[in-house]
């Protein structure tokens, strides 16, 4: 285990309405197929790193000061770091050993006090066991340096606390892999003990009125949903239910089926839901058939519809001829969209979106 590991090497892991167009100006021309324009990974970085700061609010103390879970530590801004890496990594086995795991070594020099921590660190003695315990876990070798790069500070908790933490999840009936997943998409669970750990599950068992199995399902399919910033997650859970109308069962449905919308900004949410529900004219039904609809862009929304309407081909009932899935607004690129769903062409598309 020890020589896989030392083995690894770094890889890189509003709009308005405007006048309409001529429907002529919409002639065929060949579709010219883009790249997309966003990294899935690279969205999913940023919006664990700005989860985890919100965790991090309640209370403020010392990154280095002895950490009960995480909602003890002081958030992690992009400081100017007092000094980078790079001076001290030929010299520093431990830090030569975190670059073959895979370590970002220039996102921690840029949390305050971060660096000074993994430079008194050393490797064999006080990381060696951490990195092996969570290899254990089921975190692959591969994953260990993004890991340790969200998450350095796994190395200040005690090898027992975690593995009392794990066995917290065995007891509850968490199968090994789904152990493996919250510990792999959720970089901070560990760092709650199972006191908090086991209000925070009952607190969605007790609200959602959840089943065992349905706790289980929800942690795994989005375990920093368990972890987030529950003032947060109760101003959305009311613009769900009191807002927006859902029933309870039917808000029990779309935090199982989508448990994000939970922690996407609120007025982000209120805003998505007017425009769908009040200009789109789309039932609850609708809605929680493609609840998709309530983590898109608002903007990919607004250009698709718009231009099926543009085109006279607003038709999202199955019962009626010539029906336009309400998944098409979200799936697939543009190119797809237009050529695919809207039967036009990129030309006629473009042309369109500069009236908007």
């Amino acid at each position: 285990m020890r020589s896989i590991l030392r083995s690894i090497v770094k890889i890189g892991i509003p709009a308005r309405s405007g006048p309409s167009l001529p429907r002529q100006l919409c002639t065929k021309v060949a579709t010219v197929p883009t790249t997309p324009q966003h990294n899935a990974l690279q969205r999913y970085e940023d919006d664990l790193q700005n989860e985890f700061h919100q965790i991090l609010r309640e209370e403020r103390q010392s990154v280095l000061d002895p950490v009960a879970d995480p909602m003890s530590l002081e958030v992690f801004p992009n400081t100017r770091p007092a000094f980078n890496f790079a001076a001290y990594v030929n010299k520093s086995p431990t830090l030569q050993q975190l670059v073959s795991l895979g370590v970002e070594l220039h996102k921690l020099e840029k949390r305050k006090g971060i660096a000074q921590f993994v430079l008194g660190l050393d490797f064999d003695r006080d990381m060696w066991n951490h990195i092996r315990f969570l290899a254990d876990v089921g975190v692959p070798a591969e994953s260990l340096g993004e890991f340790l790069t969200k998450n350095p500070l796994i190395f200040k908790e005690d090898l027992g606390d975690l593995e009392t933490r794990v066995n917290y999840l065995q007891s509850k009936r968490f199968l090994p892999e789904e152990i493996s997943r919250i510990v792999r998409k959720n970089p901070f669970w560990l760092m709650l003990n199972t006191k908090r750990i086991d209000r925070r599950l009952g607190y969605f068992q007790k609200t959602f009125a959840l089943e065992g199995s349905e706790v289980r399902a929800l942690s795994t399919k989005q375990p920093r949903l368990i972890t987030y910033n529950l003032e947060h997650v109760r101003k959305n859970t009311f613009t769900v239910q009191e807002e927006m109308g859902f029933e309870k069962e039917e808000v029990k449905q779309l935090l199982l089926s989508k448990p994000r919308i939970w922690m996407i900004k609120t007025e982000a949410l209120q805003y998505r839901f007017e425009y769908l529900h009040r200009r789109m004219k789309l039932s609850h039904a609708e809605l929680l058939q493609t609840p998709d609809l309530l983590l898109t862009r608002d903007v990919r929304i607004k250009q698709r519809h718009g231009f099926l309407k543009f085109l006279g081909k607003v038709q999202y009932d199955p019962k009626k001829e010539l029906y336009i899935p309400l998944k098409s607004l979200v799936e697939g690129t543009d190119e797809e969209f237009v050529a695919e769903v809207a039967k036009s062409n990129m030309e006629c598309y473009n042309r369109f979106l500069k009236t908007l």
